[in-house]
């Protein structure tokens, strides 16, 4: 059994966070000492590490518990976690395009600057 820092400190996530997601649902409620203190057991924090894994992989904590739903159920569909990888990535394939046509618009227009002394700037008129 850990503390909440213990926890916080092992799965590398912050003690604010294990308490949001404690607060939403999102883990099982930590059972509590003598002390009132919350316990967290090692089913929880195999939890904390696999939402701390899946954020880091982009996925929002909606799509975190989707995950970690299926993961604990013996009887899952890998066709049911695939479809929400294959979202994911569609989604980030998307954000990535989007970006790419910002950095694209900023280099034409960095081109198009003299970077002189002058105060005429094509970057300020982009923009205004």
């Amino acid at each position: 059994m850990y503390s909440i820092s213990q926890a916080a400190k092992e799965t590398g996530l912050s003690v604010k966070s294990i308490r949001h997601y404690e607060s939403i649902g999102l883990i099982s409620t930590p059972p509590r000492g003598e002390n009132d203190y919350r316990f967290y057991t090692p089913k929880i924090l195999k939890q904390l590490h696999f939402i701390h894994k899946t954020k880091l992989a982009g996925f929002n904590l909606k799509e975190c518990k989707a995950l970690l739903v299926l993961g604990e159920d013996e009887n899952r569909s890998s066709a049911d976690v695939k479809k929400i990888a294959l979202e994911k990535i569609k989604e980030i394939e998307m954000r990535i395009q989007q970006q790419q046509a910002i950095v694209n618009q900023l280099t034409k227009i960095t081109q198009q600057c003299h970077g002189d002394q002058h105060s005429q700037c094509s970057i300020i008129d982009a923009f205004s």
